[in-house]
């Protein structure tokens, strides 16, 4: 886990003094999030956990982004144990900004793709073997983000599958689903 962080640090900080040299730009977003969770194989002990997360992007090449992402949900009784569980991600990775050249206009949707790897948490015994254990996860997906103007927008969506590896004594991985909506501020800084 530590190994991860430290690469996250690395990674974002030799992008933010690459950027440094040229000007730069970038996002921070706040954002609610729900998950669509799954305890084990074979069954659907299936819940939802309602969180948030916040995210920060630093543009480096044209439409591609470096991604950080740190989220947080919970829910108070998943029905497979009668538990709570907290479920924290600490992921960082890569952004696409799609092109769409069939909107114009200021506030025209703008469609992102993105892949996120790193590190998940859980707290609470549903799930992994044990309270407060650390397994891989990834985030594949991508949403819509709406300008409000040249600073704000809204991310009316966003839908990622949500991979993580806690142990379960089947196959030990869990096929989630994130869906989110949030806010996004906007900076850029030239020469």
């Amino acid at each position: 886990m530590r190994a991860i962080l430290v690469a996250m640090i690395f990674s974002l900080a030799g992008a933010s003094l690459a950027c440094a040299q040229e000007g730069y730009s970038g996002d921070a977003a706040a954002a609610y999030h729900w998950v669509h969770a799954n305890a084990g194989p074979g069954q659907c002990g299936c819940f939802g956990l309602n969180g948030g997360g916040v995210s920060g992007s630093w543009n480096f090449r044209g439409r591609w982004s470096l991604v950080t992402d740190f989220s947080a949900e919970a829910t108070s009784g998943a029905p497979t144990a009668g538990n709570s569980l907290t479920l924290s991600s600490y992921l960082a990775g890569a952004r696409y900004r799609v092109p769409q050249p069939w909107m114009h206009g200021k506030h025209r949707p703008q469609p992102f793709a993105q892949l996120l790897l790193g590190a998940a948490h859980a707290g609470g015994g549903v799930a992994g073997v044990g309270d407060a254990s650390f397994a891989f996860a990834s985030r594949l997906g991508g949403g819509i983000d709406v300008p409000v103007n040249s600073r704000f927008a809204v991310r009316v969506i966003q839908m990622d599958y949500y991979l993580t590896h806690f142990s379960n004594y089947t196959n030990d991985h869990q096929n989630n689903l994130l869906v989110g909506a949030g806010v996004v501020f906007r900076w850029s800084r030239g020469k």
